[in-house]
């Protein structure tokens, strides 16, 4: 549920461009959608790769990528929902039980290899596909000339942000991966990746007045150099951000690649219920409207678990927030802390209604910093990258179900890159 009005997506943006023209391969040109609906076009479909050598699709070539991702981070938000602790599994689909009892191994192909409409949640492969459409594709578009792709710096900008999130996910989430059959690599080498596109992202953006493009990055470079211990970095990106700003994943009923598999999982197939520390959640007495979870009154797909709906995702269209303001008004609260961060917090209490919170204790102030995250990025991905970085506990023990949970915290680099990456010694 979103609390204001939706801006103009990125697709409708790029179909307006002057280099759009008429191609956009399987990207239907229907713009009536573009006034004010989240997506009402169907992104690209597959194209020949001789055929990309074609200044002509320069368009077709950013939304390609940047549909690329967007499937994977509905896939990565669904699944580590249920790795930590936003949702309770409520099937007996092994292949979603595996990430409810945390039981993701090296050999589990829904990590690995599945793609973004297989059954499960394919992660690692879509998130990969995304880094390498946005990075090749960019490579594409900068041999063409500058006369053939009018926006060409706007184009490469997007794509180098789109980079940039991928890189993002890799090194909040994996324990380790590896790009293009290179070595392995750790969390904070991904991380520094991710900061050195978005900071290319930037450049790009400024020189082609984007702001939309050069507010996504400067949101992502802030979460990539807070992730990195570096809260200098990430203050003045923060700072930079307008109120208002918000970037969407888009989704939509077109083809189950554009669903919001996380609003298909529970209102409509009762795989998940949400977890009951994500039920009722108040503040001073006030119930907070980004966590509003609701009992469906009936049980899940297993026949045993009760289930609880949120409210935030009901239907397969509903968009994932990908980049924000409210996102860096914490980014700001958690780089100055103090009066500055009680401050940043109120604002967003401010904006949904909430009583404000008053404290002048730090420790306070950071389980507070803690909560607002968890609250305000419920269910958008974000949640398994705070549990690792803050040390957060994850389920133990046994789940509602009486099934025990495993070990698994960040996921592990799949077999399939260990053993044919001949950089890591497959």
């Amino acid at each position: 549920m979103f609390n204001r009005m939706s801006r103009p997506t990125l697709v409708c943006r790029l179909l307006r461009s002057p280099a759009a023209g008429l191609l956009l391969v399987g990207a239907v040109g229907v713009l009536t959608g573009c006034k004010g609906d989240l997506l009402s076009v169907d992104l690209p479909g597959v194209v020949d790769a001789p055929a990309l050598d074609n200044p002509e699709l320069a368009t077709t070539l950013v939304l390609s990528a940047v549909a690329d991702f967007d499937c994977a981070l509905t896939n990565y938000a669904g699944a580590t929902a249920a790795l930590t602790d936003e949702f309770d599994g409520a099937t007996g689909w092994a292949a979603y039980t595996a990430w409810d009892t945390r039981k993701i191994t090296p050999d589990n192909a829904n990590l690995a290899t599945e793609s973004c409409t297989g059954f499960g949640f394919g992660v690692y492969t879509p998130i990969q596909t995304a880094r390498y459409q946005a990075e090749h594709n960019a490579e594409l578009i900068s041999a063409f000339d500058e006369a053939d792709v009018p926006g060409k710096q706007d184009y490469l900008a997007i794509l180098s942000a789109y980079e940039g999130y991928s890189y993002v996910l890799l090194g909040e989430g994996f324990c380790s991966a590896a790009v293009d059959e290179g070595p392995e690599m750790q969390p904070d080498e991904l991380l520094k990746g991710a900061v050195d596109r978005f900071t290319n992202a930037i450049d790009l953006a400024a020189k082609a007045s984007d702001d939309s493009t050069l507010n996504l990055a400067r949101v992502g470079r802030a979460r990539a150099n807070l992730d990195l211990g570096k809260p200098d970095q990430a203050l003045s990106d923060a700072q930079a951000v307008p109120e208002g700003y918000v970037h969407y994943v888009t989704r939509s009923s077109v083809n189950e690649r554009r669903w919001n598999r996380i609003a298909r999982v529970t209102h409509s197939d009762f795989f998940f219920s949400v977890d009951s520390s994500f039920r009722d959640l108040e503040f001073g007495g006030v119930p907070d409207p980004r966590v509003s979870v609701n009992d469906a009154g009936r049980l899940g797909h297993d026949g045993v678990t009760e289930v609880w709906l949120a409210d935030k995702y009901t239907d397969v269209s509903d968009p994932i927030v990908m980049a924000s303001w409210e996102e860096a008004q914490l980014i700001l609260a958690e780089a100055q802390g103090g009066d500055d961060a009680v401050a940043a917090i109120n604002r967003l209490h401010a904006e949904y209604g909430l009583p404000d919170f008053q404290s002048n204790d730090p420790q306070e102030i950071e389980q507070q910093i803690i909560e607002e995250r968890r609250r305000q990025f419920f269910l958008d991905g974000h949640r398994l990258g705070d549990m690792l970085r803050y040390d957060l506990p994850f389920p133990s023990g046994v789940n509602q179900k009486g099934q025990p949970y495993g070990s698994t915290t960040c996921l592990p680099l799949p077999l399939v890159e260990s053993q044919n990456n001949t950089s890591i010694g497959g």
